[in-house]
Formats: structure tokens, C-alpha cells, sequence
């Protein structure tokens, strides 16, 4: 299917979903069709709500609900503004569907609309300064997060974090024979600076996709949203995260960490692991799409090799991760 027929056909699931939350809408609207489907949806007292249908994610339903209590909970507490989750008729936090073009099951979340704008691709000093505020507020509330069973938040410290492993044990038929050997020389190189991180660190609920297409700036602060990616990770994951998509102006990373650093610590690391790590990032992403079913992705993916194999040259050779595009 093209994009938008793609987006018509999980839209034909909304109002059963919807129906289950006692909700009946005026309005639908995607917003967001690419690893997950999102939508804004108007009910007919004009009431904003934020609908998620995780199309791509591997999540059990028991790391989906991991994720919804969390958010319940950063809402009683009100130190990082995040998505308040709602609940179903039956007091459930997510809902079960089955999605026949992809003949998969999938799950589904709401939560209250927040309004205002992503920041996106040109955030200002004071934004990047509060998203590394809300980071580290994030990680102190997290310190002390429980979830209540059977929930449960997925293992992530690794390069791959909780995704389907799509580049080994064989080699995938859209990449070349040198991006595949670089690629696994990479991933080799990140998943052992992340095993040996962990062999003195504890894990913690972290975010892990706090880039600035999932802050949206509101008439008053910064909104952090889409926990979909959630799990038990590293402090410094974060960071790293957070630091890939802005690697096109380095400056930019300075605000980020020290708003971080006027809350907590820096994560201690060295340059040359960092690097690693924030390389490791591009091996993941690569590793992700090759999964995806959206077909604006699909059809991006040649492009979004060939700047792979930029990036990983530049890395090789300087042992620094840029943004080089073709």
C-alpha cells in the first residue's frame, strides 16, 4: 500500500478502540504514521486526545502497561509535564486489536492531548537546555519508579536495545558487502562498551528516544511524550540518544548536557566510548527500518543507507559520528 492507504486502513480500527474507551469522535487526524500510527483525536465535546497503534513495536503487553503506569505516575508527581494516560471502561490502561493487512495483533494506547509544537529540527538554546533538565528529572523520578505485576519494562542496554536483531546472523538483502562488514564492526564496538558499562552500573527506567520530534513546547514549558521505547537502561543512554540527532552543530550538545548537569552528574565516560555509543545509535536505527512497514520509510531506506555509509567512513576515520547526508 501506498502512505496514505496504509493510514486509512489502521484508521478503520479507531472507533473500535475508541468505543472501548467510552469515547466517540468528532474528529480523526493522523499525525504521525511511520514506526507506530498516531492519532489526534477531537470527541464531540471538543476534548483532545493522543491515540497510539504500535504498529512496529515489539513490546509485550505487559512492557506496554510498564510504560502507562509510569506515565500514571509522573502524573500524581508533576515534576516532567508527559502524556496522561486513560484508561477503559474495563480500568484497563491499553487495548488488543488485530490488524489484518499486517495480520498481527497489535496494542494501543490514550492519553490526553497536550497541545502546542514539537520543537523539531531547530530547537532553540533555552529548549535544549530544558530537555536536558526533564532528562535528568526523568532519571531521579525513575530512581525510585516500581510498577505493579504483571508490568514490566524490557532490558536495553545494548546497541540493539529491545528490537528484533534484523542484521545478524545473516546479511540483509538491501545492504552491500562493505556497509554490512562496517555495520558489524559497529555494532561489535558498542555492544562491548555497553557490556562493560554495565558490569558497574545499575539500570534504571530511562526514555531512550528523547530527541526533539517527541518534545512539544507548550504555552508555559516543554512536554516530554512517546515513551514507547522505555526500558531498564544506562543513564548515559540517554545522552547518547539525545546527542545523535543533533550531531549536525555540536554546540547544540553543550546546552543539552549542561541542563542534565545542573541536575545530576554527567554519566562518567570517555570521549572514545561515547563516540562509540553515539554511533551505535545509527546501527540501531538501521537495524529498526529494516523492519518497518510504512511506506514512506520503505521508500527512504536506499537514501538512508547510503548516508549510513558516509557516516560510518567519517566515524572510522576521525572516530567521530556526523550527520553527513548525501
Amino acid at each position: 500500500m501506498d502512505e496514505e492507504a496504509q493510514i486509512e486502513a489502521v484508521q478503520e480500527l479507531v472507533p473500535g478502540i475508541l468505543s472501548q474507551y467510552g469515547i466517540e469522535a468528532a474528529g480523526i487526524e493522523n499525525v504521525n504514521h511511520s514506526f507506530n500510527s498516531s492519532f489526534k483525536i477531537t470527541d464531540t465535546n471538543g476534548d483532545g486526545y493522543a491515540l497510539r497503534i504500535n504498529l512496529s513495536s515489539d513490546k509485550t503487553n505487559n512492557e506496554v502497561l510498564a510504560e502507562m503506569q509510569w506515565l500514571e505516575a509522573l502524573a500524581d508527581d508533576g515534576s516532567v509535564l508527559a502524556p496522561v494516560p486513560l484508561r477503559t471502561t474495563n480500568n484497563e490502561l491499553l487495548i488488543n486489536a488485530h490488524f489484518k493487512p499486517l495480520n498481527k495483533d497489535t496494542t494501543a494506547v490514550l492519553c490526553k492531548w497536550i497541545p502546542g509544537e514539537e520543537v523539531g529540527d531547530e530547537p532553540t538554546t533555552e529548549q535544549l537546555y530544558g530537555l536536558g533538565q526533564n532528562m535528568a528529572k526523568l532519571q531521579i523520578f525513575a530512581k525510585n519508579l516500581s510498577f505493579t505485576a504483571p508490568a514490566s519494562l524490557p532490558t536495553i542496554n545494548r546497541t540493539l536495545m529491545n528490537t528484533e536483531d534484523n542484521l545478524r546472523p545473516s546479511q540483509p538483502k538491501q545492504i552491500n558487502d562493505k556497509l554490512y562488514g562496517d555495520i558489524l564492526k559497529g555494532l561489535e564496538l558498542s555492544d562491548e562498551v555497553y557490556s562493560r558499562l554495565s558490569k558497574n552500573q545499575e539500570l534504571l527506567p530511562i526514555h531512550a528516544d528523547l530527541h526533539n520530534g517527541n518534545v512539544i513546547q507548550t504555552a508555559n514549558q516543554l512536554a516530554i511524550i512517546d515513551f514507547d521505547d522505555a526500558g531498564m537502561g544506562l543513564p548515559v543512554q540517554d545522552l547518547v540518544i539525545s546527542n545523535y540527532y543533533i550531531r549536525e552543530d555540536t554546540e547544540q550538545e553543550k546546552h543539552l548536557k549542561a541542563g542534565y548537569a545542573s541536575l545530576l552528574e554527567l554519566p562518567k565516560i570517555s570521549d572514545e566510548d561515547y563516540e562509540i555509543l553515539v554511533m551505535g545509535r545509527l546501527i540501531g536505527l538501521v537495524s529498526a527500518v529494516l523492519d518497518m512497514t510504512s511506506a514512506e520509510i520503505i521508500e527512504f531506506l536506499p537514501t538512508f543507507l547510503e548516508r549510513t555509509q558516509k557516516r560510518l567512513d567519517h566515524f572510522y576515520a576521525t572516530g567521530k559520528l556526523l550527520l553527513i547526508s548525501v
